[in-house]
């Protein structure tokens, strides 16, 4: 694996106005997030809020009448909204993963629903997981089952369902309001409790064919946008937003265990929680982790942005280096809170405060399935040994 250059030959600035356009709008999302856990959904206000900021259509082009976010722009407009409330910003984010999906695989198919966002702040929420019973009926098909996870459930607009027919992989895209889908409160979990991660229920719904797509999928080096904006036409496996919003969890526990640590006592002793050097450490390592994984993430973000500017093709190394960042952003966001919590000491169990949230949430980062920790080790280590992906492990 060859180490970046410090410098890329390319210069790619952040679009501060976007990013403050988020700043705003995180403080009204962070007054609204003790709601979001106790109701466990997304206040629709923060919906509206995104969309009024541009920040519902990011990874839309500029040409489509969408805001088109860099990836060093969409870094830090994660963090803030993740400070803000973590389910909010899973939800954007499964959001924007499913916009990009739609143009790579709709091509100009994809225009209504893009319309749709850019235009009314409609919200997409999708099932990546197969499921269902689907079945060829003439103009279409016809399906039944259910679908775990679908982020966003409750207030998005439109749906992609993925599903397996005769073999073949396809997404049923259908509006949230069609007549024979039910949506059920299954999401009773742990972290990201506002995101409405919901199962789908079919039964025997119609899909006319042109709204039942094959999911094609690019290699992970590859783009969904090879004729878009420069900024657009990362490839697949350049996404920033969960270790972005990961990152902003952290940085929300070490700004207010900071504040925590000055203004408490300890309650034996009396000195100040800030004066004792076991929490200055703590303080100091979750600083420290919090800084790292945001340095490795923007490089390779703004190394990958350039690449894309500069108009060369892209290499499985590309996609290899975006996916050990992000992964070392997740982890050093859940390991820098983990390590706040010493300085909260039984204060760090109240629901009254932000800090449990803000431990349970980090979590999220490291359990989505296709970026499992440990898969993406695998990915890299055999990327490294120069092992094609397709081979199984040999443990003998």
């Amino acid at each position: 694996m060859v180490a970046k250059d410090k410098q890329s030959p390319v210069q790619v600035m952040p679009n501060q106005e976007l990013i403050e356009a988020a700043r705003k709008a995180a403080i009204r999302i962070a007054e609204r997030a003790p709601k979001a856990d106790r109701e466990r959904k997304v206040p629709v206000e923060n919906i509206r809020d995104l969309h009024e900021a541009g920040l519902l259509s990011v990874v839309i082009p500029r040409d489509l009448g969408g805001t088109e976010a860099d990836l060093m722009t969409q870094v830090a407009i994660y963090e803030l909204i993740g400070g803000a409330c973590a389910s909010t910003a899973w939800v954007m984010g499964n959001h924007s993963v499913f916009c990009t999906r739609a143009m790579g695989i709709l091509g100009d198919g994809s225009h209504f629903l893009i319309r749709d966002v850019v235009d009314n702040g409609a919200l997409i929420s999708h099932a990546a997981i197969p499921g269902g019973d689907t079945k060829h009926v003439s103009g279409g098909f016809i399906s039944s089952g259910r679908w775990p996870f679908v982020s966003g459930s409750n207030l998005s607009t439109w749906i992609f369902l993925s599903t397996m027919v005769d073999g073949e992989n396809r997404f049923m895209i259908m509006p949230t309001s069609q007549s024979g889908l039910t949506i059920e409160p299954t999401w009773q979990a742990m972290a990201a409790r506002g995101s409405m991660s919901n199962d789908v229920l079919l039964d025997n719904v119609f899909v006319p064919q042109d709204m039942a797509p094959i999911a094609v999928r690019p290699a992970p080096h590859e783009s969904w946008l090879p004729n878009g904006p420069p900024a657009l036409k990362v490839p697949t496996k350049a996404r920033v937003w969960m270790s972005g919003m990961m990152l902003g969890v952290a940085q929300a526990a070490l700004d207010d265990t900071i504040n925590f640590g000055k203004s408490r006592s300890m309650t034996v002793g009396g000195g100040s929680r800030g004066s004792m050097p076991g929490n200055q450490f703590a303080v100091a390592d979750a600083a420290m982790a919090i800084e790292a994984g945001r340095a490795f993430l923007l490089q390779e973000a703004r190394s990958i942005t350039a690449k894309s500017i500069s108009g060369q093709d892209f290499v499985p190394e590309d996609a290899v280096r975006m996916e050990m960042a992000g992964l070392v952003a997740r982890e050093n966001a859940q390991k820098a809170v983990d390590r706040l919590f010493s300085v909260r000491g039984a204060h760090g169990l109240f629901e009254t405060g932000m800090f449990e949230r803000y431990y349970r949430d980090v979590r999220m980062g490291t359990l989505h399935a296709v970026t499992a920790p440990d898969l993406v080790r695998e990915e890299v280590g055999k990327h490294i040994f120069g092992i094609p992906l397709d081979v199984q492990p040999r443990w003998a």
